[in-house]
């Protein structure tokens, strides 16, 4: 696997391409977490196997910023979660949805929120997209609250099938 990349940075926060030593990190603090994941892939915990396929269809190699990327603390090269831009047919083919998923050890600091702002500038900014949705399960207060802070309104609730019945969210540029 070649360097990592940085996709985009904030202030306190990190989004960059995945290594291979991240692979175990995030098995073990995200996609096997049942708290995590309670919100998540419609609560299903993975398996070593799933992550490891999860991982390889989801990750961004490229840094172009249209898959998930490793989020990090700026100047740390440990994940504490994933986030990125992802494609989205929840309403139409051509749509991205803004996601992360946060290690339980790094709720509640804000880091939601604050990567959120940053993917929505670089949607909008540097990829042009005419807007953005965030998909959250129904019940999912913490990140319906950071998806409010973003800016985003409610539009319709979808039934996506692998991760179960999501809420629709939807930005727009000012």
């Amino acid at each position: 696997m070649t360097a990592t990349k940085e996709i985009f940075a904030t202030e306190r926060l990190s989004l960059r391409t995945i290594q291979e030593s991240d692979h175990q990190v995030l098995f073990e603090q995200v996609l096997s977490c049942p708290d995590v994941m309670r919100f998540a892939f419609a609560a299903k915990v993975m398996s070593r196997d799933e992550a490891e396929q999860f991982i390889a269809r989801s990750f961004d190699l490229t840094g172009d910023g249209k898959k998930a990327g490793v989020l990090t603390k700026k100047g740390s090269s440990e994940p504490i979660g994933f986030a990125g831009l992802l494609p989205c047919s929840a309403l139409a083919a051509d749509d991205f949805e803004i996601g992360f998923v946060l290690a339980k050890s790094h709720w509640g600091k804000g880091y939601a929120t604050e990567i959120g702002v940053a993917q929505i500038e670089f949607g909008f900014n540097r990829l042009g997209l005419p807007r953005m949705l965030g998909c959250v399960a129904p019940g999912n207060a913490a990140s319906v609250a950071a998806l409010k802070k973003l800016g985003m309104n409610y539009q319709t609730t979808v039934e996506t099938g692998a991760r179960g019945t999501r809420d629709v969210y939807v930005v727009y540029p000012h």
